[in-house]
């Protein structure tokens, strides 16, 4: 067991149990070690922004920020019966291909779809992983990691990604990406992150040829899956419509 983790959770511990507002000292003694070896675990702690000392007194508190590593408690499984009625109203109601996708780290993955009865229509590689920066889907998972994105900007060029930082504000504003033939000149596609309890948990999307699924199809999509996704209830979105 490594004990420097060990130490740093039952820092963490301590202080949420102990009134969330504790002395260097105490903490010390409750984790049985010298006060200078619990500073630089406080002080780290607290440069990562997951501790605040107090204004008045030099007592250290848990910050709001440990709320980021707090997942909702749900299952792909779950996630996938619940919303496979969703999806089948949402192509029923397009008459397009639409898919619900997760996150796997940096990368993404179709988990569900449902695909129109009609001749032309669009299939993709369900179980296949899909890099972040290449569509829509990927894009609106990408808005919202700020770990993702950082990760990312490290790989890129700087004026390759400021593009992609442009397009990652446009979606946390709008609620919504857009794929126009990006991906593949035969592909429009059109997505958007569903949230619980505030957090992004999958992306759904729409996705039709590009020679019939254009500006008109997006707008009308967007609206059907606002007024699907409100008659559901369980799950969010965060269009702006």
């Amino acid at each position: 067991m490594n004990q420097s983790v060990k130490k740093t959770f039952q820092i963490l511990e301590y202080i949420a149990s102990n009134g969330n507002f504790v002395r260097l000292n105490d903490v010390a003694q409750a984790v049985d070690l010298k006060k200078n070896t619990v500073h630089g675990y406080l002080d780290t702690l607290k440069q990562l922004g997951y501790l605040e000392q107090d204004d008045i007194s030099p007592r250290y508190k848990i910050s709001s920020k440990i709320e980021s590593l707090q997942v909702p408690s749900f299952s792909v499984n779950t996630l996938k019966q619940e919303l496979r009625p969703v999806l089948e109203r949402i192509s029923n109601l397009t008459k397009e291909s639409s898919y619900l996708a997760v996150q796997m780290g940096s990368y993404y993955r179709y988990e569900l779809t449902c695909e129109p009865n009609r001749a032309v229509k669009i299939t993709l590689n369900m179980g296949k992983d899909y890099e972040m920066t290449t569509t829509a889907i990927g894009k609106c998972f990408l808005a919202y990691s700020h770990h993702l994105q950082e990760s990312l900007r490290k790989q890129h060029a700087e004026g390759d990604f400021a593009a992609i930082e442009e397009e990652v504000s446009t979606i946390v504003k709008t609620g919504y990406a857009l794929d126009v033939e990006a991906y593949d000149p035969d592909l429009n596609c059109v997505a958007i992150p569903i949230f619980f309890k505030n957090k992004p948990i999958a992306v759904l999307c729409v996705s039709g040829p590009s020679f019939r699924f254009k500006e008109a199809q997006f707008l009308e999509s967007l609206r059907i899956m606002d007024a699907v996704l409100l008659e559901h209830g369980k799950y969010q979105h965060k269009m702006a419509l």
